[in-house]
């Protein structure tokens, strides 16, 4: 074991799971939420004002300052932002903290100005949805996405996870349809390609025909997954590493807390569909700690938001900040998606690190042979 492990212990109940009295409960839920704790409602307000949730709980006066700020933010956000405004645009926010609908663009023909918001409510969002662009061509669709980055293949740098399903003369669109014959959507929780020791910062995905009923995608804010851990298991997991693969194979190491390249804040990066185990600790160990991460992570609806695709909708995320769950509840309806992946043109920002106190960058690495990162993988 690590001095790190021997420091804290990352499976001593806590908080409201503490054992005490006559309590015989053990399965981390206490509450009904898991490694829950009194003040847990403060965490995503503290996680997107950058405050402290634990400081909120004991201190009255720091949880009215915190409140009135965000009150301030959220009202100038929709009424009064003059930036927005001056580009013709408007929004609704899905949820407080991840999400936003844009409303007063055309992908076709997008301003400067707008460009430009779009990439800021992008950042501070995580996800931004647009409505009524079911008009746009592929050629479109990749001018836009060729706003904000480089455009990748229809998973990054690589063609495909398995099989390829882009057009001959298109490698950048990746088509996700699905019927009632071959039904399909990816309904597990993940951040794109994180089997890739380059993975996509992100996606822009267009519905030419959502479903008529079902079929919403969720996503989750990662930073505030992060923000909201225990302390000791931030403390525990900061600086360590964790294997990525498809199909359970070892293709890529990257680190748990991933620190996002242009805003400066960690987010929780591992994934029940590509993370593996975590590196330097022993497999029962490993599966232990990351059943317990999931159960924290997907068990709070409040660092969500679930957003109901209309033909012609568009998601555009982060994939450095965020994940997503596409529902497969729509069977058996017609669902017919479209997706371009952006790359990050900077290799130095593209592979993801963990930045430290100190500045210094601890970056990932690849596991497997670049051949066998970039060759589809047969789940026959």
């Amino acid at each position: 074991m690590s001095s790190k492990e021997d420091k804290v212990d990352p499976f001593q109940p806590r908080d409201m799971n503490t054992p005490r009295d006559q309590r015989s409960r053990t399965d981390g839920w206490v509450g009904g939420r898991a490694d829950t704790w009194f003040g847990h409602y403060r965490e995503n307000p503290a996680s997107r004002s950058a405050s402290d949730s634990r400081r909120m709980a004991n201190d009255q006066d720091y949880a009215r300052e915190v409140a009135k700020n965000l009150r301030q933010e959220d009202d100038a956000l929709v009424n009064s932002d003059e930036a927005l405004l001056a580009a013709g645009l408007t929004v609704a926010p899905v949820s407080p903290g991840i999400g936003i609908e844009i409303h007063g663009i055309d992908m076709a023909k997008p301003t400067d100005a707008q460009i430009e918001q779009v990439w800021r409510l992008y950042l501070a969002r995580k996800v931004v949805f647009f409505r009524d662009q079911g008009h746009i061509t592929w050629d479109e669709h990749i001018a836009f996405g060729k706003r904000f980055a480089d455009i990748g293949y229809a998973f990054g740098r690589q063609r495909a996870l398995g099989k390829n399903n882009s057009p001959t003369d298109y490698p950048e669109i990746l088509r996700l349809y699905s019927d009632e014959g071959q039904p399909f959507a990816a309904a597990n929780w993940h951040s794109d390609v994180t089997w890739s020791n380059r993975p996509p910062l992100g996606s822009i995905l267009l519905a030419r025909k959502a479903p008529p009923v079902g079929g919403d995608t969720v996503f989750v804010d990662c930073y505030a997954l992060w923000d909201s851990l225990n302390p000791v298991l931030r403390e525990f997991l900061q600086g360590r590493m964790a294997v990525h693969g498809r199909g359970g194979r070892d293709e890529a190491a990257h680190p748990i807390c991933r620190t996002h390249p242009e805003t400066g804040r960690n987010a929780l990066y591992i994934n029940p569909t590509f993370t593996n185990s975590i590196c330097d600790m022993e497999p029962e160990a490993s599966a232990r700690l990351l059943a317990k991460l999931y159960a924290k992570m997907y068990s709070t609806p409040e660092h969500t938001c679930r957003f109901r695709w209309q033909d012609g909708s568009v998601a555009m995320w982060d994939n450095r900040s965020c994940q997503h769950y596409a529902v497969a509840d729509f069977w058996p309806h017609e669902r017919r998606m479209e997706r371009v992946t952006l790359v990050d043109p900077t290799e130095d920002d593209e592979i993801p690190f963990w930045q430290d106190e100190n500045g210094e960058r601890h970056y990932g690495k690849r596991l497997a042979t670049q051949e066998s990162i970039d060759t589809p993988l047969s789940y026959a």
